[in-house]
């Protein structure tokens, strides 16, 4: 089998975590011969050698019809069966080639939920751009795409509903992530919590790039109101910068968080951190499948998040989280009033998280279901 992997950039996002690591397992496995296709350097970005790769192709090109151009001289070059788009711009160059050349299947992956309408109270989110685009991604995908790829059922409806997707053309495969290697390290745990100095107050974490979509701020409103225990928790806060940053930064000194509440930025260790925390909190207002979640029950840690569909795609209410509504900074404080008071609860949604990941994440089985619908494609096209 061979495939070129065409996506934006290996910025250090959710969806380009989980495919670098599909392809890895392919490379690995020696299961096919891949190309991984970037639109753009990103920075930060993930190192595509720890993935097994020693290349990248960087599509050059001033405007969208020479990027194309450039994608078919790869391809003519290459001769992939299948080209792989992910995210917006590769998945609008992927369709054009494949209209333009036409001997290849186009799969694409569908990683979030574009046109929610909690996006539009996006203060960076034009409502006409975006209406434009989804009238550019309805046109184009009719004919340029083969089959899709949803990575959970939410994000399948989705498309459904805003792009008229028949549901017989997308297979739902949920995002898996590996076992948390620092599990129950109690000598990482303990020199994690020293280096960070949180005592032994409940270490709450939250790992997500500092967007709109993400909602620090209201988990910071939240934390606001906790003033009765603020001696009891600390908020680790991970992740790249971004529109938000700056608003998070001035909500910190408004509210003289400052003990509370650590701003770590971009971390490589995040595995490490994730361990050494006692509870994930997670207040999006939109998500694809939240691979922060899987990672949060992989650290075997109970969780807080908002009530999306997406989310509850991960967790169990009541089982291994705690739901509020979305933007409610009020119930969401009431939520870590509730995890921080009672151990017996964090221990009891501990075991139940670390059991969900085992039953519905395992990274092995998500791969070779991917690799099996792309061997079930081709074979329909050869057939038909």
């Amino acid at each position: 089998m061979r495939i070129i992997l065409l996506i934006n950039s290996l910025y250090t996002g959710g969806a380009e975590f989980s495919t670098l690591q599909f392809y890895s397992f392919l490379k690995e496995k020696n299961l096919a011969d891949i190309a991984i296709v970037c639109l753009k350097k990103a920075e930060p970005a993930y190192d595509h050698r720890e993935f097994g790769f020693e290349e990248i192709n960087y599509l050059s090109g001033a405007n969208i019809l020479q990027r194309v151009k450039n994608l078919n001289l790869i391809i003519q070059n290459f001769k992939p069966q299948i080209v792989h788009s992910v995210l917006f711009d590769a998945n609008l160059i992927g369709r054009i080639s494949r209209l333009w050349k036409g001997d290849f299947v186009h799969i694409e992956s569908l990683v979030n939920q574009t046109y929610s309408s909690h996006r539009l109270k996006d203060p960076n989110v034009n409502k006409v751009k975006l209406e434009f685009y989804r009238a550019i991604d309805f046109i184009t995908q009719v004919y340029g795409v083969d089959h899709f790829h949803s990575n959970g059922m939410t994000v399948a409806r989705h498309y459904q509903e805003k792009l008229y997707i028949n549901k017989s053309r997308i297979t739902n495969i949920p995002r898996g992530r590996k076992a948390n290697p620092y599990l129950n390290d109690e000598t990482s745990r303990d020199l994690y919590r020293s280096n960070l100095k949180l005592g032994d107050r409940v270490v709450l974490i939250n790992v997500a790039r500092h967007e709109f979509q993400k909602a620090q701020t209201v988990l910071l409103e939240a934390v606001n109101e906790l003033s009765h225990i603020k001696d009891k928790f600390v908020l680790l806060l991970v992740g790249r910068e971004g529109n938000a940053t700056e608003e998070i930064k001035n909500q910190i000194v408004k509210y003289n968080l400052q003990d509370n509440v650590q701003l770590l930025g971009h971390r490589t260790d995040v595995p490490a951190l994730l361990a050494a925390a006692d509870v994930f909190v997670f207040p999006s207002r939109f998500e694809g499948l939240p691979g922060a979640l899987i990672e949060a029950e992989a650290a075997g840690l109970p969780v807080i998040c908002s009530n999306i569909p997406n989310n509850l795609e991960v967790v169990t209410q009541g089982e291994n989280a705690l739901i509020f509504e979305v933007d409610d900074h009020g119930q969401l404080a009431k939520c870590i009033d509730e995890m921080v008071s009672d151990e017996e609860k964090r221990v009891k949604m501990k075991e139940k998280s670390l059991e969900i990941f085992s039953e519905k994440f395992q990274i092995e089985e998500v791969h070779k279901r991917m690799y099996e619908l792309f061997q079930n494609i081709l074979k329909n096209k050869r057939s038909g």
